[in-house]
């Protein structure tokens, strides 16, 4: 178990997750992040048209272990 945090990137900009979430590993934290994207781009949060976004996981110590461009998560 361990605390994760979702910072969102756009562009140079960066929204910095300061809560995070306890999670079983990097798996979970993997899908969690998967699920924050189509959330986001479901809800129409994101304007891919003029910027780039990316979920950017962190660890407990606020260290990058998984990033990923939003753009490439496919919404059904």
């Amino acid at each position: 178990m361990g605390r994760y945090y979702f910072n969102v990137r756009r562009d140079e900009t960066v929204f910095e997750d300061r809560t995070g979430i306890v999670l079983a590993g990097i798996v979970e934290a993997w899908e969690w992040a998967v699920k924050d994207a189509l959330t986001l781009l479901r809800e129409g949060s994101i304007d891919r048209a003029d910027h780039h976004y990316w979920i950017e996981v962190c660890d407990s110590e606020h260290r990058a272990v998984v990033a990923f461009p939003i753009d490439r998560v496919t919404v059904q």
